[in-house]
């Protein structure tokens, strides 16, 4: 059952800056993640202090291993999915036109204390850049 899946990935996550590697932008100062279960609709709540002061506060929700949810607010992206793969990572991917433009993996650790989340964004006639945030589950 797809909720049993999801249960270890619920929870607050506080990212480790330390041990986390980005290749794009600058590391935040710091960021939480939130992941709940609304009636098997995964609920992501993202908060963040950039490396400049500046807060983003961001949520998407999807339905996993679902069909591709249409999205229309934002121009970057049309469409989005969230499949597991396995028991411990759990992968959304951001499209547009039918490809896949940004893809983020969370990987649960073996002890479930760590979420490792690898996000790869894809730039058209650029290349590929990867950050990589390990999450440590909040007490």
């Amino acid at each position: 059952m797809t909720e049993d899946k999801l249960a270890p990935f619920l929870g607050t996550w506080i990212l480790d800056t330390d041990a986390s590697d980005f290749e794009q932008g600058e590391p935040p100062k710091s960021a939480t993640l939130k992941i709940e279960d609304n009636f098997g609709m995964a609920v992501f709540t993202m908060n963040q202090v950039a490396a400049d002061g500046e807060v983003t506060n961001d949520t998407f929700e999807a339905m996993p291993d679902g069909p591709e949810v249409k999205l229309g607010k934002s121009g970057l992206v049309d469409a989005m999915r969230l499949v597991f793969q396995g028991d411990r990572n759990l992968v959304s991917e951001a499209r547009r036109g039918g490809l896949t433009i940004m893809k983020a993996d969370r990987e649960l650790s073996e002890d479930s204390r760590t979420l490792t989340v690898t996000q790869t964004v894809h730039l058209v006639d650029v290349s590929s850049f990867t950050n990589i945030s390990v999450y440590r589950r909040a007490q």
